[in-house]
């Protein structure tokens, strides 16, 4: 499971700024553009946590993360808005990872 970190939103360029950012902290970073693509994804690896976007097309990002929550309890599964920014959630995976925040 190591550092591994899954970003699920449907904007390319808003994943992959986060990803970078994430990289660069040493995370391994698989992305998702779908909420039907981040379940497949949850059975064929392990995460430590999850950022969803806020607003997703195939369904409420609630109800996925609800519904990963319930897949792999174990990962910790954050909705992340518009206004948040990317060393916030930098901050908040590295906590994760460090066992400092859950």
């Amino acid at each position: 499971m190591a550092d591994r970190v899954l970003i699920v939103d449907e904007i390319a360029s808003q994943r992959e700024e986060l990803a970078r950012a994430l990289e660069a902290e040493g995370f391994k970073i698989t992305q998702a553009e779908s909420a039907s693509e981040a379940v497949r994804l949850i059975w064929e690896d392990s995460f430590i946590v999850v950022f969803v976007a806020s607003i997703l097309t195939e369904t409420k990002a609630a109800n996925l993360a609800d519904q990963l929550s319930q897949m792999a309890p174990e990962i910790e599964t954050i909705i992340h808005q518009k206004n948040d920014t990317r060393s916030q959630l930098v901050r908040k995976a590295i906590e994760i990872r460090d066992g400092l925040a859950a």
